[in-house]
C-alpha cells in the first residue's frame, strides 16, 4: 500500500494522508473518496508522501479513485493551488470556488482526456496587451477581432449585463462558436462546464464566473474587460479578484492576455510605468468643454430630514442643469449610493454604528420614522429589527446619519416641481429624472442621458477601502463616457457635488486618468498600500475568547508582524506586508482541521 496526500474541499489548510492500491494509485488533481469521521467525503489527491511515523494513528484506506486523471484539468487545478496558497484561502477553500457542485459531490464528469501536450495548442510564450478606451463601441470591436484571430478565447466582464450585451451583439459566425457562461449556478452552470470541457465551444464569454471555465486544449487568448473594475471581486469568502484569477491562467497557459477598460488599474498603470510603456494618451479622447461641472456644496440649498442628523445639499448648478436637460428631452440621473431614509444608525452617547450580525458591514435604516424603522445591511441585504438600545454601550438614544435616496426623493420633489421624478429602473417614457444608486448607469446604454448628478462625492472617495478614491473617479469617468458611440454628438453634463472642489484627484479629471493614477500612486507608494505591497485583513471566529485572540496576536508580532487594530473584541486586524509567505507560516496553525469546532480566522488579501 502507497501513501497520497489528500485535499478535502473546505476552509481548512492541511491535509490528510490515506492508504491506497498501488495497482489503482491515484493522478494529481483526481478525485478520490476517503474515510472521514462516520461517513465519507470527495477529496483531491495531491501526492504520494513517502512512509512516516503516524503517531499510533492507523491510517485509513481511499475508498473509491473517481478519476482516471486531474478532473480540473491542468491549468484550473494549478490555479486552484495557486490561489490559495498566493490569498491565504487554503486550497481546500480555492477549489470550492473553483469548482461546480456536481464536481464536489463526486459525480460523473464523462471528460474526455486532457491533450497531453498543451503546448501544441497555444501560443508560444506568454504576452500581455492592453486597450484602453472611453467608448465601450471600440473596445467592443477590439475584443471581437481579437477573438476572430483566436483557437479559443475567454472573455469576462465584471456585470453580467455587459457581457450578456456583448454576446447578444457578436456576429452570427462568433457566435455559433460562443458560449455565454451562466451567471448562476445549478444544472445549467453544470451543463454548460461539461460542454466548454468537451469542447463543443471554442469561445467562452461571462462574467466572473466564466474565469473557471474549463478548456481541453487550453485558451490561447484571455480578455479582461474593465479590469479596473471593484466588481471583479468575489462578494462571498474566499474575496479574491477574478482578474488576478485570469491573469493567472493567462500566465500558465502562455496565453495572451488582453486588459481593457476606461481606465488601466494601479497594478497595471505601475507595471506599464517600470516597464516604460505608459499607455499613450495621444488617441484617447478628452472631455468636451464645460461638460464636467465641480459644483461646490457649501452654495446649495438645505433641508433638514425628519428623523435623520445631516443634511442632504442641492446645488443650485445642479438644479439648473438637470432642469435644463430635461426641458430639451434628455433624461437625468442623480447618483447617491445610500438607499433608504438614512445612511446608517449610529448611538448619540457612544457613537458606534450598528452593523450587520452576518457580515459585520453597516446597516441602513429604511423607513421615515426612526421609531418605525426596520434595517437592512448595505452588503449582504440582512433585515433586522431596530434594538431599543445600543448594542455596544445600551445607549438608549439611536439617531439616523447621512439621508439616503427616500430623503433625496422628497427633495427633489420640492425643488423640481413639475417633472416626472421616479425610482424605478423599469422602462420608464422619457424624459426623466431618476434617483438612485451607481447601478443605474446602466440607464446610460439604453437612453438619452443628458446630465448625471453625484450628490454627494465625498462620500464616495473618502470610505475607509484604500481604493476608495479610485473607484469613485473610474464611476464618474464612466458615467460621462458610457453608452455614447463612436461619433456620437451626445450632449452630457455631469455634475459633481463636493465640500471640496479644489480636491487634487477630482482636478484630474481634466487630464485624464494618468494625472489621477500620478497623484494617488504616490500617496500609496509612501503608505505602502497596494499595489506596491499588500494590504490582509484578518477577522477572528466570533466566538474566539479575548485570551486566544490576544494570544494570536502575540505570535503574529513575535514573527516580526506589526498587527493594526482599533483595538475592540472584535474588530478586523490589519497588516501591511511585501509578501505573505511568511504569514502563511505563523497562521498555519489556526487553519488545521482539528479546529473546526473553535472556527477559523478569515484572511482577505488585497493585492491590487
Amino acid at each position: 500500500m502507497r501513501r497520497v496526500e489528500v485535499i478535502l474541499p473546505g476552509p481548512w489548510w492541511n491535509t490528510l494522508t490515506y492508504l491506497c492500491d498501488s495497482r489503482k494509485f491515484p493522478a494529481e488533481g483526481a478525485r478520490v473518496l476517503v474515510p472521514m469521521g462516520r461517513g465519507t467525503r470527495v477529496g483531491f489527491a495531491l501526492k504520494e508522501t513517502p512512509p512516516s511515523e503516524t503517531n499510533g494513528f492507523t491510517l485509513k484506506a481511499v475508498a473509491e479513485v473517481i478519476d482516471e486523471s486531474c478532473v480540473l484539468g491542468d491549468d484550473l487545478w494549478n490555479l486552484a493551488l495557486w490561489t490559495g496558497r498566493t490569498f491565504m484561502c487554503g486550497a481546500g477553500e480555492a477549489l470550492q470556488l473553483v469548482c461546480p457542485p456536481p464536481i464536489l459531490r463526486g459525480e460523473a464528469a464523462k471528460l474526455p482526456t486532457q491533450a497531453a501536450n498543451l503546448n501544441a495548442n497555444r501560443v508560444r510564450e506568454f504576452k500581455e496587451l492592453s486597450f484602453f478606451h472611453p467608448i465601450d463601441g471600440a473596445r467592443e470591436i477590439y475584443y471581437r477581432e481579437a477573438m476572430l484571430a483566436s483557437e479559443r478565447a475567454l472573455i469576462i466582464f465584471p456585470e453580467k449585463r455587459s457581457a450578456h450585451a456583448f454576446f447578444d451583439a457578436l456576429p452570427e459566425n462568433l457566435k455559433s462558436q460562443s458560449l455565454l457562461w451562466p451567471s448562476v449556478g445549478g444544472k445549467k452552470l453544470w451543463e454548460a462546464w461539461k460542454m466548454v470541457a468537451r469542447g463543443e465551444s471554442k469561445h467562452v464569454v461571462g462574467s466572473l464566473g466564466a474565469v473557471f471555465a474549463p478548456s481541453i486544449a487550453g485558451f490561447d487568448t484571455i480578455i479582461v474587460e474593465e479590469e479596473a473594475a471593484s466588481d471583479y471581486v468575489f462578494i462571498h469568502n474566499p474575496k479574491i479578484s477574478a482578474r488576478s484569477l485570469a491573469g493567472r491562467r493567462a500566465l500558465f497557459l502562455n496565453a495572451k492576455l488582453i486588459l481593457g477598460g476606461r481606465m488601466p488599474s494601479a497594478k497595471t498603470f505601475l507595471r506599464a510605468l517600470q516597464g516604460s510603456k505608459t499607455p499613450n494618451l495621444e488617441k484617447y479622447p478628452q472631455m468636451e468643454n464645460n461638460s464636467f461641472i465641480i459644483a461646490d456644496s457649501h452654495r446649495s440649498v438645505k433641508a433638514d430630514v425628519a428623523g435623520v442628523d445631516g443634511r442632504l445639499p442641492l446645488t443650485i448648478s445642479l438644479l439648473e442643469r438637470t432642469r435644463a436637460a430635461l426641458s430639451k428631452g434628455h433624461n437625468a440621473l442623480w447618483i447617491l449610493d445610500r438607499k433608504g431614509q438614512a445612511g446608517e444608525i449610529s448611538c448619540s452617547d457612544c457613537g458606534a454604528s450598528l452593523s450587520c450580525g452576518r457580515c459585520g458591514s453597516i446597516m441602513r435604516m429604511e423607513n421615515q420614522l426612526l421609531n418605525q424603522a426596520s434595517l437592512r445591511c448595505v452588503l449582504c441585504g440582512q433585515r433586522e429589527s431596530l434594538p431599543e438600545c445600543c448594542p455596544v454601550c445600551l445607549g438608549s438614544l439611536l439617531v439616523g446619519k447621512r439621508p439616503g435616496l427616500e430623503a433625496l426623493y422628497r427633495m427633489a420633489e420640492h425643488y423640481l416641481r413639475g417633472y416626472k421624478i421616479v425610482t424605478d429602473e423599469k422602462k420608464q417614457k422619457s424624459p426623466f429624472l431618476m434617483l438612485g444608486t451607481r447601478k443605474i448607469l446602466s440607464l446610460c446604454d439604453s437612453s438619452d442621458v443628458g446630465l448625471v448628478g453625484w450628490i454627494d462625492s465625498d462620500a464616495e472617495s473618502r470610505k475607509t477601502e484604500y481604493g476608495a478614491r479610485a473607484r469613485a473617479f473610474s464611476m464618474i469617468l464612466e458615467s460621462y463616457w458610457r453608452g455614447r458611440e463612436i461619433k456620437s454628438g451626445l450632449d452630457r453634463v455631469v455634475v459633481v457635488q463636493t465640500l471640496r472642489p479644489d480636491n487634487p484627484w477630482l482636478a484630474s479629471f481634466k487630464r485624464g486618468w494618468r494625472a489621477f493614477w500620478e497623484y494617488e500612486l504616490k500617496e500609496r507608494k509612501e503608505l505602502f498600500l497596494p499595489p506596491y505591497g499588500l494590504l490582509i485583513r484578518i477577522d477572528m471566529p466570533e466566538n474566539l475568547d479575548t485570551d486566544e485572540r490576544q494570544s494570536f496576536i502575540q505570535s503574529l508580532e513575535d514573527a516580526g508582524i506589526s498587527v493594526m487594530t482599533d483595538g475592540g473584541e472584535k474588530s478586523p486586524m490589519w497588516l501591511t506586508l511585501r509578501s505573505a509567505s511568511h504569514l502563511a507560516a505563523v497562521l498555519s496553525p489556526s487553519f488545521e482541521i482539528k479546529r473546526s469546532s473553535v472556527g477559523f480566522p478569515t484572511v482577505t488579501v488585497y493585492a491590487e
